[in-house]
This record gives C-alpha cells, structure tokens and sequence, in this order.
C-alpha cells in the first residue's frame, strides 16, 4: 500500500468515527427530548487558572469546622429526619450518613446528615464546586445546592434569592436504566406554595456516581448560571432565574419519600 493510499484510508477511519459519534449525539439527544433521558456533558471545560481560590474546605481532621459549617436544620424532612449527629467527618472526608434509629431524637425513623454555610460564609457570584461520591441506596437524595433567605419573596423573579440545586441524585434505583447514573440541576423561586417557580434544567451523566468522586460546579454571575460536571458544561440558564444576592452552601442527604427512587 502505497503512502498516498495509507492517507487515504486513515483519513476515512476518522471520517467514520465522526460520524459514529454524530450518530450517538443524535440519539442520545432525541432520548432526551423523547423520554428526558440524560445527556453526556459535552460543552465548554472551564478554566480554574482563571479563578482566585478565596473558601474552601478539604474536611481535614475529626470534626467540623464550626467557622465553616453549621447543621442544616434539625428535624423533620422529607420522608425523614435530618440530624446534626449525622453529619461525620473521619480521616479527611465528609460523611452524611442515613440510618434507621427506631429510638431516634425526634421518633422512629431515617435520619440523615446535612450542612450548610448560613450565616458563616455567603456570596454572590462565582465558581463552586464539590467534589462527592452519591448516597448508593433505593430512596436517598443526595444534592449540593444554594439557597438565600429571599427564596420565599413571590415577586415573579429569582433576584431576589433562589435555591440552586448545582446536583440531586434522586436516581440511583430509578426503572429506566438509562437514568441512574445521572443527576440533575434545577432551579426554584417565589416560595414553596401556588406561585412557586422552578425549572429542571435536565438530567446530565457522571462517571459511577455512587462509587466513584465526581466534581458538581456551578458558574454564577450577573447573567446566567452556567453548570459543570467533572469541568465541563453540561447546561446554562439565565434570566429570571438568576439570583443577584449573596447565597449560602449546602451539602445534605434526605430519604426522598415519593420523590427519589
């Protein structure tokens, strides 16, 4: 085979693979829009050089850092309890655990972990990210989200504060195979009651995420939030959604009752 011939055949290999690979996109997209299957991330990878590192927390030690995080909530939630003693950090890692207590503080039941940085550190705009294994179990909700204290303000915009869901796993023994390793952004407003707002922006795949870390990253600015996993986009939003005041962090586990498979 001559070397005029050899180029010939290399360039249609990759011909092919491209378009085996548009194929793909394009069934995995029209699975998305047909059935809201979840789609790969495939968008913009952000560029961490360009951000300056002013929070963080790595969980070193055998405790919380009480000048970063504080229970969020105590009691009731969801189709459980959320409990301050569930909130462990072992050996350089977070863990919100959930367990049955048959004599529980607040009664039988399941009782999980969650934290939050209410009152301890808020901002507005910029990157954040986890990095976090899911709760692997039928029924958990695991999520790193925002919230602000004027989420319940009904005024038809999420200026004035939202709750930001950067990542929820509701999915782990979803019927549709297709979903389980995948989780979902989501943006709400104007309370909790008839005029509340909110947009499921979409289901996204990561890499095992109840076995394996995967990094959940939320770009926030002035116009629009732009979504990551692992450092790369999977989706945006702007407008009415977009939240212009200072937020707190949070990082909790629920037993999601009718709404987590």
């Amino acid at each position: 085979m001559g070397l005029l011939e050899k180029f010939f055949v290399f360039r249609e290999a990759r011909f092919i693979q491209r378009l085996i690979a548009s194929v793909l996109v394009f069934f995995e997209l029209l699975g998305a829009l047909l059935f809201g299957y979840p789609l790969t991330p495939r968008g913009q990878k952000i560029d961490l050089d360009a951000w300056e590192l002013v929070w963080s927390d790595e969980f070193d030690g055998n405790s919380l850092d009480p000048q970063k995080w504080r229970p969020a909530g105590d009691g009731m939630r969801r189709g459980g309890y959320w409990d301050a003693e569930n909130a462990i950090v072992e050996n350089g890692y977070l863990y919100l655990r959930t367990d049955y207590k048959p004599e529980g503080r607040f009664g039988p039941g399941w009782y999980s972990g969650a934290i939050e940085t209410r009152g301890l550190f808020e901002k507005a705009y910029g990157y954040y990210e986890c990095r976090a294994i899911c709760p692997g179990a039928a029924g958990l909700w695991g999520a790193f989200w925002t919230f602000a204290h004027g989420v319940g303000s009904i005024d038809g915009s999420g200026a004035d504060g939202a709750e930001i869901d950067i990542m929820e796993s509701p999915f782990y023994a979803h019927p549709k195979k297709q979903m389980r390793n995948s989780v979902t952004h989501a943006v709400h407003f104007d309370g909790y009651g008839e005029a509340h707002q909110s947009v499921l922006i979409g289901a996204y795949k990561a890499v095992n995420p109840y076995t394996e870390f995967n990094t959940y990253g939320l770009e926030w600015n002035e116009n629009e939030y732009i979504f990551y996993i692992n450092g790369v986009e999977t989706d945006r939003i702007g407008g009415k959604y977009v939240s212009q005041v200072e937020e707190w962090l949070l990082l909790t586990v629920e037993v999601g009752g009718n709404n987590a498979v």
